[in-house]
């Protein structure tokens, strides 16, 4: 199964600044307690933002520099490329950037959305501008208040695709 998990604002900003524009601990304990033991495959960027390999996780980058390198990744070159190294798996995740989300969407592979609604509108430089209703379900919604760890409201929303 291949899923993507993000968090996005109401305005559909996933970052600014090579970061992310809000500090939602609840959000980063669904997205390790999600993707702990499985593949990840994410850009450069996001490698780069992230600044290490997390652990407990097969962390697969994806660059069109044929030269880049980090210590505790694979470097692949196309997410086609990422697919195929991983190969089957029970579930893998596509964690960024929007790039990335945007060609797993158009190549129609993707089985499952992780996606965490922010309740605001924040400023930022990365955009993620997709209509999930258009080829997913709604499967499960939990709402999330704001609090000393999380600095807005948000919602948890799974989405599982259609079927054909």
């Amino acid at each position: 199964m291949i899923s993507l998990i993000f968090a996005r604002s109401e305005n559909n900003v996933i970052g600014v600044d090579n970061d992310l524009p809000w500090k939602l601990s609840g959000d980063l304990r669904r997205f390790k307690r999600l993707t702990t033991g499985h593949g990840i495959i994410m850009g450069r960027k996001t490698y780069e933002s992230i600044g290490r390999p997390l652990p407990k996780r097969r962390n697969v980058v994806i660059t069109r520099n044929p030269d880049w390198k980090a210590e505790g990744v694979e470097v692949v070159h196309s997410l086609e490329e990422a697919l195929s190294l991983i190969g089957e798996a029970e579930e893998l995740f596509i964690i960024g950037g929007s790039t990335l989300y945007n060609a797993a969407l158009a190549e129609n592979i993707v089985d499952k959305v992780y996606e965490t609604l922010v309740h605001a509108d924040v400023d930022g430089d990365t955009f993620l501008e997709i209509d999930l209703s258009e080829s997913f379900d709604l499967d499960q919604v939990e709402a999330c208040q704001a609090d000393e760890k999380n600095e807005f409201a948000y919602t948890f929303r799974d989405w599982i695709k259609r079927p054909q």
